[in-house]
């Protein structure tokens, strides 16, 4: 039995490892290519176009959704749109696009 727990614990390092070694090579080929690190995938990048929509790439899925806010998860928080009649038209698993009244962005 010891010897199936010390096993499990080798993987869970190995993974912690391979972890840290894709994190270092995504900002290695990031600055060796003059690439912001948002165009590999690893930081989320946010457009606003005007008062009327927003467009979020790199996501990690929908945390809160209303009429007058949408807090979309991200690496390293939340963004939150607020404003008035706020749709999600456009959505995939790497972008999602939101139209309508938009008063402010939070970044959290």
């Amino acid at each position: 039995m010891q010897r199936q727990e010390r096993k499990h614990h080798l993987c869970i390092e190995y993974f912690g490892q391979v972890t840290i070694m894709k994190h270092d090579f995504v900002n290695s080929v990031s600055e060796k290519l003059s690439l912001p690190p948002e165009a590999i995938g690893e930081i989320a990048l946010t457009e606003l176009r005007g008062k009327r929509s927003v467009h979020i790439e790199n996501h990690r899925g929908i945390l809160e959704y209303s009429d007058d806010l949408i807090k979309i998860s991200v690496k390293r928080g939340a963004i939150s749109v607020i404003g008035g009649n706020l749709r999600i038209v456009c959505m995939n698993r790497k972008c999602v696009e939101i139209r309508g009244s938009i008063r402010a962005l939070e970044l959290e």
